[in-house]
């Protein structure tokens, strides 16, 4: 009779006469469902959450804590978002004014005393990186616009902003039934995990040209995926299957570990040899019970594998050896001791879980947007040369950081324009070093003089 040990993602392991099997079943996780084109679209209908109507966030209005679950399970995802969030914030942020200047728009760094005593009023670096964290997460950003005294007097005063937590933050159902997100008038913040109605609150949707309209606002900051209306899917989404292979296997090889057969050797013993034993014990203790007697036996048996696996096993044993008498039975049959070698095929085994690791690991990061130069993926021990990371870096920095920049910077910039409408032209941006080739630099100035 077959039964089901253990289940781990899509596989069952079952045991059977003849050992243990691994199936695998074609049925969709949490996650899954998300990626499976045969599902409606999560955001075409409103869903009630604490008697609001919300546009709600993946198959069970939850999606941005199924890609917590996942990524934290995972061995290369948040380390390469971690480095790609390094790239974006290079030296970290810094105000700017556009120049042009050959035909190239350059970017000429200013300092203004003023903007920056209101910038570090808030600990302005935490909020950026905090909303570089949700946009390499989610591609999009929750901000809340709190605004200062100055609104009491109709003059228009952002007093700080904070980075909002995804998972906390839905879209409120336009009121027109528009499905468009510029038709968004109201946010619904709380616990979407517990769904506890005390932690719900309603925020107004900010609108940067009134922004003295509410005390307190919130908008959301995205960059549009196609085909979708309101939120946008993370860059790696396509990839959610093969991380949750990538993530399954580990557990997978190592319940495979503890239940496949782990011994180099078959012992064969004697039955003779173990009815002596009986014999001779209860010529020594006529009085025992037969459970008595039955535990004596596994003792001895017990005693005599240890024997043999300290002889056998262990470095420090290699060389040694074990003798044993053959003998005749009483029907005249030999019987011998036997130590037959299993052959484990451990090479095959190994190589196999290596190369299914190779491919989910390949799938897995090509969906997160960062070469695996930058991403310090090192396949079969070998990592890029220094020439592959450089080429890399330079397109990245020349193709995939400015969309970035300007939708996780586009709430500050906006606050910046709002609070010092005097100072036309200031931005804030992030401060990225030239990186050149060290053919290129002075042999004083080389990194490895520098360190």
């Amino acid at each position: 009779m077959s039964t089901i040990k253990k289940k781990i993602g899509n596989y069952s392991f079952v045991d059977t006469a003849k050992g243990q099997f691994a199936l695998h079943m074609d049925w969709s996780s949490s996650m899954s469902q998300f990626f499976n084109f045969r599902t409606p679209h999560w955001d075409d209908s409103p869903v009630s959450v604490a008697g609001v109507r919300v546009v709600p966030w993946g198959q069970d209005n939850n999606l941005p804590n199924g890609i917590r679950n996942l990524l934290e399970r995972n061995n290369l995802g948040p380390g390469i978002l971690d480095r790609k969030i390094g790239l974006l914030y290079g030296q970290g942020p810094a105000l700017y004014r556009l120049k042009l200047e050959n035909n190239e728009r350059t970017q000429e760094r200013v300092e203004d005393e003023e903007i920056q005593e209101w910038l570090e009023s808030w600990d302005y670096r935490r909020y950026v990186r905090s909303c570089l964290v949700e946009y390499t997460h989610m591609n999009g950003v929750f901000n809340k616009y709190v605004m200062g005294r100055g609104r009491r007097i109709g003059r228009p005063w952002v007093s700080r902003l904070e980075c909002l937590h995804s998972a906390e933050c839905r879209l409120v159902w336009p009121e027109n039934d528009s499905r468009h997100l510029e038709d968004v008038t109201q946010y619904l913040l709380g616990d979407f995990d517990s769904y506890r109605s005390q932690t719900f609150h309603l925020f107004p949707a900010f609108d940067k040209w009134e922004p003295t309209k509410h005390p307190a606002a919130v908008k959301y900051h995205s960059l549009r995926s196609f085909g979708r209306n309101m939120y946008a899917l993370s860059c790696f989404f396509g990839s959610v299957p093969w991380l949750e292979n990538a993530n399954d296997l580990p557990e997978i090889i190592r319940h495979l570990n503890e239940n496949m057969i782990a011994a180099a050797y078959m012992v064969h013993t004697p039955q003779q040899y173990w009815e002596d034993k009986q014999a001779m014990l209860k010529s020594m203790h006529e009085e025992w019970t037969d459970d008595q007697l039955a535990k004596e036996m596994e003792k001895l048996k017990d005693q005599l594998v240890n024997t043999i696996a300290d002889v056998m096993a262990g470095r420090e044993n290699a060389g040694k050896f074990f003798t044993c008498v053959d003998f005749i039975d009483p029907n005249g049959k030999e019987q011998s001791w036997k130590v037959e070698p299993i052959e484990m095929n451990i090479d095959k085994y190994i190589e196999a879980q290596a190369k299914i690791s190779r491919i989910a690991d390949s799938s897995t990061t090509s969906g997160f947007g960062l070469s695996p130069a930058l991403a310090n993926i090192i396949i079969d021990g070998k990592s890029d040369s220094g020439s592959q990371m450089l080429y890399a870096l330079k397109i990245f920095y020349g193709a995939d950081t400015q969309i970035a920049e300007d939708i996780v910077l586009e709430a500050i910039n906006d606050a910046i324009r709002i609070n010092f409408p005097q100072k036309k032209g200031i931005l804030l941006g992030f401060y990225r070093k030239a990186i050149n080739k060290e053919d290129n630099v002075s042999a004083s100035n080389r990194t490895t003089n520098n360190i």
